[in-house]
């Protein structure tokens, strides 16, 4: 079984960044970041600093194409179906890919789109803030992957024996499925309540009401999971607490830096995906309904959207 050794990431924000330069620190010149043409001009004339000092990689575009072993896409849901045409170049017949995106379509999207070793993961833990060329966190984090199905076994040894190799944070979960679901609760809940509220993790668990609303939102996205025989208990929602609560409080989620940058929020893949959900189960979700109209309205208030925009995209 031949070793990982050149790795492609694309996208370079909290979490590309801050996993990408792992991986770099370790593999030197076999890494590479993934970009446009236009990203890339702009990436090697500016400084990159990552937690006060200053890093240089190497910006690939789809013209540079060379054979991979492993890529990592961490890109918006919106940038993800241009990430999966940039990469095919690079491509061989064994190369794992992996999504760091949140929600729990992305990995579908990308087994569809290739019949290559497809391991799914989950990017969690890390309080990575990404502004202007400016990365810094205080915690890594941890890459989750795990086994779907199988066929996969060499492709998943090969890929724990090089995060070994290099030291990267990774766990193995014994149910992908069921992980990438507890993720989405969280999310469903924390990013979204910072994005629309404009705080941090700390604020969320100091303030009575948002810390009241973080929890009453994982117990309403529980519930929807439980009429799927999707089962989360009440001890994951607590150690989901806990794990925000060790994060730095001044840090926020991604899309909370989103509204900040002034970009479009991944909403519909959160309340986006659960309201349906929801629907079809004859569910209420008073939470999740109430945060998905905000983030809408003040989408649509500073332009991100169109104001013919309506509930689920449609």
């Amino acid at each position: 079984m031949s070793e990982i050794e050149k790795v492609l990431v694309v996208g370079r924000g909290a979490v590309g960044g801050l996993f990408g330069s792992l991986i770099e620190e370790k593999v030197g010149n076999d890494f590479a970041f993934l970009v446009d043409e236009k990203r890339k001009q702009r990436y090697e004339a500016s400084e990159y600093r990552i937690n006060g000092v200053s890093r240089i990689f190497s910006y690939v575009t789809n013209r540079d194409a060379y054979p991979v072993d492993l890529v990592l896409i961490t890109t918006k849901m919106k940038d993800f179906d241009a990430a999966l045409t940039m990469i095919e170049p690079f491509l061989k017949e064994d190369t794992i890919l992996i999504s760091g995106l949140n929600g729990i379509v992305s990995d579908d999207l990308l087994m569809e789109r290739y019949p290559k070793p497809v391991i799914r993961a989950i990017s969690q833990k890390m309080d990575a803030k990404y502004e202007g060329d400016s990365l810094s966190y205080t915690k890594t984090g941890e890459l989750v992957i795990g086994m779907e199905k199988s066929g996969q076994e060499e492709s998943f040894a090969k890929l724990c024996a090089f995060f070994d190799r290099i030291d990267f944070p990774y766990v193995v979960s014994n149910d992908i499925i069921h992980d990438q679901y507890s993720k989405l609760m969280l999310n469903c809940a924390i990013n979204q309540i910072c994005a629309v509220y404009q705080c941090t993790y700390g604020k969320v668990c100091s303030h009575p009401l948002l810390y009241d609303l973080f929890y009453k939102t994982m117990k309403e996205v529980q519930h929807v999971f439980a009429a799927y025989e999707v089962a989360i208990d009440d001890q994951e929602i607590n150690a989901w607490i806990e794990t925000i609560q060790n994060l730095d409080p001044n840090s926020m989620p991604s899309m909370a830096q989103d509204r900040l940058a002034r970009r479009k929020s991944e909403v519909m893949l959160f309340s986006g995906t659960l309201i349906p959900m929801a629907e079809k189960k004859g569910i209420e979700t008073p939470c999740l309904s109430m945060l998905y109209e905000k983030i809408l309205q003040y989408e649509k208030e500073e332009h991100l959207i169109s104001p013919l925009s309506s509930r689920h995209g449609k």
